[in-house]
């Protein structure tokens, strides 16, 4: 500790006053190529018999392990280009029997020295029994050190293994393979952060396709304004319809949203849509001439992320591709609408007289030729019971016995 000394100072008029004066300290030399002394939770592990922490590193360590931890992956992903890609494999098969089916039937091509990787993906479901081993996907990667044993493996592709003929190819051929679907361009918001709509976006969609969805499992509480401002980001909005109860004027809990364009429904479905929003910089915050200058001279930067839209008041809303107007109209009313079994017409309004409706006695005449052609179906016999306890029991009708009972 610092010790402090008491000293006399004398003053004008002849008094004396003590002030206190910090005494002066040496400088403490510390040896850095010394260990570093263990800290009170170390000593205490000592104490205890316990093992001692595992010290943090320092920054320039890390960074230091860091940078050969990314020379040693660049080293592990570097890959021979010489690589195939075989399926149709017995989902139970490991790498060794793959390794050595290979080399048994190559003819003497491929060695096991010549096979540098084997990559079998396995498939580890939630509810499998963990005391077995997790079973393959049916395909696996095996990279050689030359041309020669690849060829090699390419020529047993329809070789059966395992009662399975293998399809053998280049790991880097992806024929067969179905074309990945194209997703909707992201939605471009404009400086304002409003969302560009119609010709300013100059993007071509099919005119055929649906601009309609449905919205299910929406709260009670839930208004057409709610949903607006919900699906607002997708795209332009044509019209919103929540069901509504007739007495109380809330939601059913679903509704229907029908869109401008069918991008704007496509990106609805997936329950998100990705806005190209710009990149704000200092110059947008500063006025004046130098900042206008700069802002010309810079090209705009854009970001894209991805708005949410399956949520809505809490509840995850299910939310489906719905019929075009015109096409339900076809299927209901159109040449595809469902024809009568008996004579093959549509179905439609029955047919009318000459001033559009029929008379009385031709009501009459056709309810009766419809009565006289409908079969009679017979009376089925109830049950009775001669018992009033057993009636009561089977829920059959009591006896009639003949007699009638008067009260007076």
């Amino acid at each position: 500790m610092e010790s402090v000394k008491e000293e006399a100072i004398p003053q004008d008029g002849g008094k004396v006053t003590s002030t206190k004066r910090k005494s002066a300290i040496d400088e403490i030399e510390v040896d850095l190529t010394l260990p570093e002394p263990p800290s009170k939770r170390a000593r205490r592990a000592l104490k205890k018999g316990k093992p001692l922490p595992a010290k943090n590193d320092s920054s320039d360590e890390k960074a230091k392990a860091d940078g050969d931890g990314q020379q040693s992956d660049k080293k592990e992903k570097a890959r021979s280009e010489h690589g195939i890609w075989v399926g149709n494999l017995p989902f139970t098969i490991t790498a060794a029997e793959l390794r050595q089916w290979l080399v048994d039937n190559s003819g003497g091509v491929i060695t096991d020295d010549s096979i540098t990787r084997i990559k079998i993906p396995t498939s580890k479901d939630p509810g499998r029994d963990k005391s077995q081993k997790p079973a393959n996907k049916g395909f696996a990667y095996v990279d050689f050190t030359d041309i020669a044993g690849k060829v090699a493996a390419i020529a047993l592709s329809e070789t059966e293994l395992g009662h399975r003929k293998l399809l053998i190819k280049d790991s880097k051929s992806f024929e067969g393979r179905p074309a990945k679907e194209k997703e909707p361009e992201a939605v471009e918001t404009g400086s304002d952060g409003k969302v560009k709509h119609g010709a300013e976006q100059n993007k071509e969609f099919d005119p055929n396709a649906s601009r309609k969805i449905f919205v299910g499992n929406m709260s009670f509480k839930t208004t057409e304004e709610d949903v607006w401002r919900n699906f607002e980001k997708c795209g332009e909005i044509d019209w919103v319809k929540v069901a509504t109860f007739e007495d109380t004027g809330k939601c059913k809990g679903y509704g229907w949203v029908k869109f401008k364009q069918p991008e704007a429904a496509a990106w609805a479905v997936k329950g998100f849509v990705k806005v190209k929003e710009a990149v704000e910089t200092e110059d947008d915050f500063n006025d004046g001439d130098d900042a206008e200058d700069r802002k010309q001279d810079q090209q705009k930067q854009f970001k894209t992320r991805k708005w949410w839209v399956n949520r809505m008041l809490g509840r995850e809303l299910k939310l489906e591709l719905a019929e075009d107007d015109q096409s339900r109209y076809k299927k209901r009313f159109g040449k595809d609408a469902q024809r009568q079994a008996n004579g093959g017409e549509r179905k439609g309004r029955p047919s009318q007289g000459r001033n559009g409706f029929k008379s009385r006695d031709e009501a009459a005449s056709d309810n009766s030729g419809a009565k006289t052609e409908a079969p009679e179906k017979a009376a089925k016999p109830l049950k009775e019971a001669a018992d009033i306890q057993v009636a009561r029991l089977t829920g059959a009708v009591v006896k009639h016995t003949g007699t009638k009972m008067t009260f007076d």
